[in-house]
């Protein structure tokens, strides 16, 4: 009953046996063929093996990592950078793109950035302690008036002048309140021209409205005369020289003060802004002069002649030439005066 058992395991192995049991003959695979009462007990009875399952297949596997020294062994590597025996993808971020940064404990490239060109808007900021994108990474990145804090740009205030109106940190203090014709002043408060020598309405414009100012002519004759009504700057032997020669507040505003005008036989009609009219007899208040270049005034010089005449001008080249070529004297600088009747 031994024999046939014994059979089947030669026919396994790829002997078959030309003699009788017990024969001792070479085989066609070159092994010699055992007599069946000389093989260990139990030897009939083991399983056999399935082919693959020898550790010489383990051994000889080609897709396990190999081992190396330097770069020449990673060369022809996916992952071309020899750490530690090992070939990986990178050892510093150097290798990866601006998106990505290396991952030290894997060496692979893997998402998150590594500077600010990895990044785009609304977080265009690299944050490169924890690779990600954020709004900022310090108050530099940050609007006027803003400032960083968890990576995101945060209302601190707004300076003098300037105002975040809609609430969005993307563009800070947005608003220039003396420019914003919407926001004039204060958020949301269209501004409304008044006479007050100010831009009210914050359109660059300085009391861009009618009726608040007056025009002062100037004529000539015995004296140079100036007044508010056309009609008497052309009586009484005079004659005009220019209507509206300038301007003066009808009323008083901020920066001004009253310009009365005054007569005595010896310096006939002159204008000041002193009280007492400088001795001479006061006729009214001509209008309210600047006492700076507030709303784009310009200076009014006044001279004076030896005959008694007050000449008032607001042009240096012709202040000049009534010195030099008429005897005219600089007196003093009698304040600012407007060159139009609204706007400057």
């Amino acid at each position: 009953m031994k024999g046939a058992p014994l059979a089947l395991l030669l026919g396994a192995l790829g002997c078959a046996p030309e003699g009788a049991a017990g024969d001792s003959k070479p085989t066609d695979s070159g092994l010699e063929e055992l007599p069946v009462e000389d093989l260990p007990d139990g030897a009939l009875d083991a399983p056999l093996e399935a082919p693959g399952d020898s550790t010489v297949d383990a051994v000889t596997d080609t897709t396990a990592p190999l081992g190396c020294v330097g770069p020449a062994d990673c060369r022809e590597s996916s992952r071309p950078v020899c750490v530690a025996g090992r070939c990986v993808e990178c050892a510093d971020d150097t290798r990866c793109g601006a998106s990505d940064h290396c991952d030290r404990g894997t060496g692979t490239c893997a998402p998150g950035c590594q500077r600010d060109e990895g990044c785009a808007t609304p977080t265009p900021r690299c944050d490169t302690a924890v690779h990600v994108c954020v709004e900022c990474a310090s108050g530099a990145d940050c609007p006027s008036g803003f400032g960083c804090g968890g990576g995101r740009c945060t209302m601190v205030t707004c300076p003098a002048g300037r105002a975040d109106c809609n609430g969005m940190a993307a563009d800070g203090c947005e608003v220039d309140l003396a420019r914003s014709t919407a926001h004039c002043g204060a958020c949301n408060r269209p501004g409304r021209e008044t006479c007050d020598a100010a831009d009210d309405n914050c359109d660059g414009v300085c009391d861009n409205t009618d009726g608040c100012r007056v025009g002062v002519h100037r004529s000539s004759g015995v004296e140079h005369f100036y007044t508010t009504n056309l009609m008497e700057a052309a009586c009484c032997g005079f004659t005009v020289e220019s209507a509206n020669y300038f301007y003066l507040y009808g009323s008083m505003v901020p920066g001004t003060m009253p310009l009365l005008r005054c007569y005595n036989a010896r310096s006939r009609h002159l204008m000041t802004t002193r009280p007492d009219c400088e001795g001479a007899r006061r006729e009214g208040v001509m209008g309210f002069i600047a006492t700076s270049r507030v709303c784009g005034a310009v200076p009014l010089y006044r001279m004076s002649h030896p005959n008694g005449d007050n000449f008032y001008t607001t042009s240096e080249a012709e202040r000049d030439n009534a010195a030099m070529r008429y005897g005219y004297t600089a007196l003093e600088l009698a304040g600012y005066v407007w060159t139009a009747p609204r706007g400057r």
